[in-house]
C-alpha cells in the first residue's frame, strides 16, 4: 500500500514541476529540492514525514551575484507563519523568489549609485527645443568651440540636445547656442557634478530618433533614461 506521505509529496512535486518547467529537481536519496532560477538557487531538504509534519530546511540559497540568502530566507519563511502539516513548498519558493527581486533591487540602486558620484567641474544639460531643422544649427550643435564636450543632439520636432563634460566647455557651448534664434530653447536639466556616459563614448552625434536617444545614454545599467524623459516631458 502506497504511503500517504509520499502520496502528498508526489502530488505536490507535480505541481511544482508544471509551475515551474526545469527548474525543480528533487533527489528521493537526500530528500532535498533545488530550485533554480537563472543562476540563482535555493536548496531545501525535506523531513521524512513532510508533508504531515515538520518543515523543509534551507540548504543553502543564492542570487545570481553569489550572495549566501540563507539566513535572510530561514526568516523570510518563519515570517510566512507556515502552518505543520501543509505544503508549503510553492511558499517557500515564492518567497526565494521575492528575496531575489529585493537583492536585484539593491544591487541595482547600488550600481546607479556609482554611476552618480559626483565628478567635481563636471556638467551635464539636457535641452528641450520646439524643433531643430537648420543644418547651420544642427553643425553648431556638433562642434562645440571647447574640446571635452560630449552628447547626444536629435533634429525634428521636439529637436533634443544632451552635452557632458567640463564645466566650462558644456557653459560656453549651451550659452553659444543659446545666441541663436530660437523659436523655444529650454534647459530642461542642468546639474554640475554629473558626467553622462554615452553609448558613441566621447563627442557629439546626432541620432534621429528619441528611441536611440535613450540608448545612447542607458549605458551599462547607469539609469538615466527616467531622468531624461522626465527633462524632456515624456514621464
Amino acid at each position: 500500500m502506497a504511503d500517504p506521505e509520499d502520496d502528498r509529496r508526489a502530488v505536490e512535486l507535480e505541481l511544482l514541476y508544471a509551475m515551474y518547467p526545469d527548474q525543480i529537481t528533487f533527489t528521493e536519496k537526500s530528500r532535498e529540492l533545488k530550485f533554480a532560477q537563472e543562476t540563482a538557487a535555493l536548496i531545501l531538504r525535506l523531513p521524512e514525514s513532510y508533508p504531515s509534519s515538520g518543515f523543509p530546511e534551507v540548504v543553502s540559497a543564492s542570487d545570481t551575484f553569489k550572495t549566501d540568502l540563507r539566513n535572510r530566507m530561514k526568516a523570510g519563511i518563519a515570517n510566512l507563519e507556515l502552518a505543520e502539516g501543509e505544503e508549503s513548498l510553492d511558499a517557500i519558493i515564492a518567497q526565494f523568489l521575492v528575496l531575489l527581486d529585493q537583492n536585484k533591487a539593491t544591487h541595482d540602486q547600488l550600481h546607479t549609485d556609482t554611476y552618480r558620484e559626483r565628478i567635481p567641474g563636471s556638467k551635464t544639460v539636457v535641452i528641450w527645443l520646439h524643433h531643430l531643422l537648420a543644418t547651420s544649427k544642427r553643425k553648431m550643435a556638433l562642434n562645440p568651440a571647447i574640446p571635452g564636450v560630449s552628447g547626444i543632439t536629435k533634429p525634428g520636432y521636439p529637436g533634443v540636445m544632451i552635452f557632458s563634460g567640463p564645466v566650462a566647455a558644456v557653459n560656453d557651448h549651451v550659452n553659444t547656442l543659446k545666441q541663436e534664434n530660437w523659436q523655444a530653447f529650454q534647459v530642461r536639466y542642468e546639474e554640475e557634478g554629473q558626467l553622462w556616459e554615452f553609448e558613441h563614448l566621447r563627442g557629439i552625434k546626432e541620432v534621429e530618433t528619441m528611441g536611440e536617444v535613450v540608448r545612447s545614454i542607458e549605458v551599462d545599467g547607469a539609469g538615466r533614461k527616467d531622468e531624461f524623459l522626465q527633462a524632456v516631458g515624456i514621464k
